[in-house]
């Protein structure tokens, strides 16, 4: 009796230690990319067999030495039926995941504006009006083809796991937490596209872009290389213990280049996705010279761990909001802005939704979601998906003429005629030698527009939008607003 005793206890005890346990993403009511290899990976026993079954498709992979394991599914057609994706490992664990389906994937990262809520708090005050329209957005959807996932809040020095995280249909009262720019993309695609849809949100409110970037992509852009190997510290500073006791507030160690990403992006590679979207670059304005180039390595970065070369990556320009009383005072604002439209203008198989007119002037959190989301889905169903019977480009400055009978003409790509919302004033203005803009007057023609020059000026400069706290309601035929720009005019 005790051989057989110890018998049985020494097999429940080889049964308890026995490990199978998916990647993060890998679970209930996830969607899988169609039209590309899917991986399937997690970590096992050492030298565990491990067997994947989806639909009438099984593959097969071996633990390594250190438990990890990898198998690819092969390409597949989109599907709305949910079934069933099962996990099994020689070593006796079975994983299922159900109501799996097939469709398309976008990741969907940034600072707080891409984890605003579809229904947040309501709140009384000058803002009371923002949240309008998120509850019936709740409420009257029954979309069960569009799934989302959001990523805890976390950060570390290296690269780390993360538990398994539970994807929720959108049906009717769900998602009132998540994201409403990520919600309102992917509708736009599902209801465009007629496959399912799945939405990964990793994002942390007041966050630079520098935390989200791999090492990878640091090296790939020569002046930002250095932080590709500088290293994370876990312990704050004595200035930043200093600062963060007098804002009642904690060290902000997870703005570290890399941090982020460790804890919030590495666990999800190498999930099979289409591409990316990103709403950031508040947290950024100060040292806007710099976020072209980051723009660069956060894609290029994100391209290599999710092994889609020249990723898709379409990025949401910071809406107009009255950051400061005047120009001086304000640091990159309108430049971060003009940094977002050309990294969207000259990048392969990227966009920037222009959000000119969209905003509060004071409130950093735009309620209107919407727009967002849907201009962001214009740029991918053209750009990617090939539906160039979709307007997507905002009009985009070309050209500015010399003086000529006491007046400039502008030239602009992407407009066929101007529609304008209201009698707001046009922002456009002009400085001479002393660099001081004042307005001027502006008469849309065609597909133009032609400035009077103040009397008594010389003029070197003109600028559309210039300031921060301004809106601009010059929009295109598609109902695409007119970004910031500023150019120098040519001597005749």
């Amino acid at each position: 009796m005790n051989k057989l005793f110890l018998i049985l206890a020494s097999v429940c005890a080889l049964e308890a230690s026995a490990v199978l346990e998916p990647a993060t993403l890998i679970n209930h009511n996830m969607v899988l990319q169609r039209d590309r290899s899917v991986p399937v990976w997690g970590k096992a026993d050492p030298g565990a067999q491990i067997k994947v079954a989806f639909g009438q498709t099984t593959v097969t992979a071996k633990a390594d030495a250190s438990g990890a394991w990898r198998a690819d599914l092969p390409a597949m057609a989109a599907s709305a039926d949910g079934r069933t994706l099962t996990i099994s490992s020689s070593s006796g664990d079975t994983v299922a995941c159900t109501n799996v389906v097939v469709g398309e994937v976008w990741l969907c990262g940034g600072q707080s504006n891409m984890t605003f809520a579809m229904w947040p708090a309501p709140r009384v005050g000058k803002h009371a009006g923002r949240e309008r329209n998120g509850y019936y957005d709740i409420m009257l959807t029954d979309e069960p083809d569009i799934r989302g996932v959001s990523i805890p809040l976390l950060w570390s020095a290296e690269p780390k796991g993360l538990a398994r995280q539970n994807w929720f249909t959108f049906t009717q009262g769900q998602g009132g937490t998540f994201s409403g720019a990520a919600y309102h993309y992917a509708l736009r695609l599902h209801q465009a596209l007629k496959v399912p849809v799945g939405v990964i949100v990793s994002a942390w409110g007041g966050t630079r872009i520098e935390p989200w970037i791999p090492a990878c992509g640091y090296e790939k852009i020569a002046s930002l290389k250095e932080l590709a190997t500088r290293p994370i510290r876990t312990e704050p500073t004595e200035n930043e213990k200093a600062w963060a006791a007098k804002n009642k507030r904690k060290p902000a160690l997870h703005q570290q280049a890399r941090a982020l990403y460790n804890a919030m992006i590495h666990p999800l590679a190498p999930y099979a996705l289409r591409g990316a979207i990103w709403y950031q670059g508040e947290a950024n304005r100060g040292q806007w010279e710099k976020y072209y180039d980051q723009l660069l390595a956060l894609r290029a970065g994100w391209g290599e761990k999710f092994e889609t070369p020249e990723m898709p990556l379409f990025i949401a320009q910071i809406t107009p909001y009255g950051y400061t009383d005047t120009d001086e005072a304000d640091p990159g604002t309108t430049q971060i802005r003009e940094e977002m439209e050309r990294f969207g203008a000259t990048e392969k198989n990227c966009g920037t939704a222009i959000l000119s007119d969209v905003g509060e002037l004071d409130n950093i959190h735009p309620g209107d979601k919407r727009t967002v989301g849907t201009r962001l889905a214009a740029l991918a169903l053209n750009r990617t998906y090939g539906r160039k019977d979709i307007l997507c480009d905002a009009p985009k400055f070309k050209a500015v003429s010399p003086v000529k009978d006491g007046k400039v003409t502008l030239t602009f790509d992407y407009v066929k005629g101007w529609v304008m919302n209201g009698e707001q004033p046009l922002r456009f203005e002009m400085a001479g030698a002393d660099g001081k803009y004042v307005a001027v007057k502006s008469e849309l023609k065609d597909t133009g527009v032609v400035l009077e020059v103040p009397a008594g000026m010389v003029p070197e400069k003109v600028a559309y939008m210039r300031l921060s706290r301004w809106h601009g309601f010059l929009k295109n035929e598609a109902g695409l607003p007119l970004g910031p720009f500023r150019a120098a005019i040519p001597k005749n």
